[in-house]
């Protein structure tokens, strides 16, 4: 049954979960340790930099459990963009990295956000995400993206190549 809550999110998972998922919601609410049985962890992201759109662009997320490092645990990373006939908080997953001893995933992208994404979007921000697991509980995190010659400038739109 509790495999079957995973799977299903909102009302559904209430309703397939029964009275275990309505206890712990009527408690005031719980974590998912509680419901899945995983370990609680924290995944953080910084407001990252990169100087053009075009320049290699590293992405980084840390892991941790209780305090410490959390080594060998998949983070999938994605860029978010604005544009036009875009839905508000859009995103473009770019690819996955383990954790390292350190408890830290890095995502180098080649070509930086405009390798990415769709020409006439704008790069807002990028997110980790580190999926539900027995062990592990799931966790997430977003960051703004910041171009050009200071670390406090939006990004510009990305523009399409002339050949």
């Amino acid at each position: 049954m509790l495999d079957l809550m995973h799977r299903l999110t909102g009302p559904a998972a209430l309703a397939a979960g029964g009275t275990v998922a309505v206890a712990c919601v009527s408690v005031a609410g719980c974590s998912p340790s509680l419901v899945y049985g995983c370990t609680d962890v924290a995944l953080s992201v910084q407001d990252t930099h990169v100087g053009r759109i075009t320049d290699d662009l590293l992405l980084t997320a840390r892991l941790t459990a209780h305090g410490k490092p959390v080594a060998g645990r998949q983070i999938n990373f994605w860029l978010y963009d604005k544009g036009p006939g875009q839905p508000a908080g859009a995103g473009v997953y770019v690819g996955t990295k383990p954790t390292r001893t350190d408890g830290v995933a890095r995502l180098t992208l080649v070509g930086g956000p405009a390798g990415q994404l769709l020409a006439g979007t704008t790069p807002t921000g990028f997110g980790a995400e580190k999926p539900q697991r027995k062990d592990y509980c799931g966790a997430s995190a977003k960051a703004r993206l910041l171009c050009g010659p200071t670390s406090s400038t939006a990004c510009p739109a990305v523009r399409k190549l002339v050949s």
